[in-house]
């Protein structure tokens, strides 16, 4: 029971979140606030919090590899399979189909299963999969589909998607230092963690603000139609990495459990950023995290058994 606390606790958090704006505590467009806050001050700082105590080893710089790959293909796929569909709607699939929510949800859970080798599998994996989250899924979208209204794009405006992004360009500032092996002050890390550990509180409360119910039948189609392709790309992954990676068994096994984590928080936001259906969005999300948490405990639960 134990092990479900910290998950539900963030369920929790996202039904403070829509609750109180149900209250009028929240006003309608309070979430871009928040939005601001996590994306500038908190990710940014729980990103370089996940890089305390980092030790280089060169054979996990694959699991990156993996984690970009498992949060790209999905989109890809997605856009070329979407082409007959209306751009809001391809956008809303687009950026609601790959990518993980590592940190602010499956860590926990990995820690308790498969300790600290699985926590520092789970982290690599989550930084080439925030390449895409932090960024490049927007950037991929938004280019893509001219959201923006854009008729043609040069390469310095969708490298410029990539460099305003705070969140972004400190996991490549932190992955380069990583690679170089060099040290990083303990101070930063001091003065970082307040900030960093706030950000899965505030991540989960946007969600819960960005939140509503989805009563049309429509909705719960389309989400029910986007989770279905979600969790076959998982299964497909988790089955690659298990069987075709040439890592320990507890390695491939943490990375099997957290293909099928669910959506990243910022999927909402960059929705509403591409102008499609951010309410069907949060309710996405929201419902991959109900999903995953069973696939998840379980998938778990049968690898310690066995």
């Amino acid at each position: 029971m134990d092990i479900m606390l910290k998950p539900l606790s963030y369920v929790l958090v996202i039904a403070m979140g829509y609750l109180l704006k149900r209250a009028g505590f929240f006003g309608r467009d309070d979430h871009r606030l928040i939005s601001k806050i996590m994306i500038n001050i908190t990710l940014p700082c729980a990103i370089v919090q996940a890089f305390d105590g980092f030790a280089r080893e060169g054979k996990l710089f694959l699991i990156v590899g993996i984690g970009f790959l498992c949060a790209f293909l999905p989109m890809l796929v997605m856009f070329l399979s979407t082409g007959r569909d209306e751009t809001r709607l391809r956008a809303y699939r687009m950026l609601n189909i790959g990518g993980y929510n590592i940190g602010c949800f499956s860590l926990p859970l990995v820690q308790v299963f498969f300790g600290s080798t699985g926590a520092v599998a789970a982290c690599m994996f989550d930084t080439g999969n925030a390449v895409m989250m932090t960024g490049g899924s927007y950037a991929m979208t938004s280019t893509l589909l001219h959201t923006g209204g854009e008729t043609k794009e040069s390469a310095k405006d969708i490298l410029l998607k990539f460099l305003k992004s705070t969140p972004f360009d400190t996991y490549m500032v932190m992955i380069l230092l990583a690679a170089l092996d060099v040290p990083l002050p303990r101070a930063l890390f001091e003065l970082t963690r307040p900030a960093g550990q706030a950000n899965a509180f505030v991540a989960m409360l946007m969600i819960g603000m960005m939140f509503e119910p989805a009563g049309d039948k429509a909705l719960l189609k389309e989400t029910a139609r986007e989770l279905l392709w979600r969790y076959a790309f998982a299964a497909v992954f988790a089955l690659a990495v298990y069987f075709c990676t040439p890592f320990e068994l507890v390695i491939r096994q943490t990375l099997a459990v957290i293909c099928f984590a669910p959506l990243s928080s910022l999927a909402p936001l960059y929705t509403d950023r591409c102008h499609s259906d951010t309410a069907l969005a949060s309710f996405t999300n929201s419902a991959s995290i109900a999903v995953s948490l069973v696939l998840m405990l379980a998938l778990s639960m049968a690898f310690v058994a066995g």
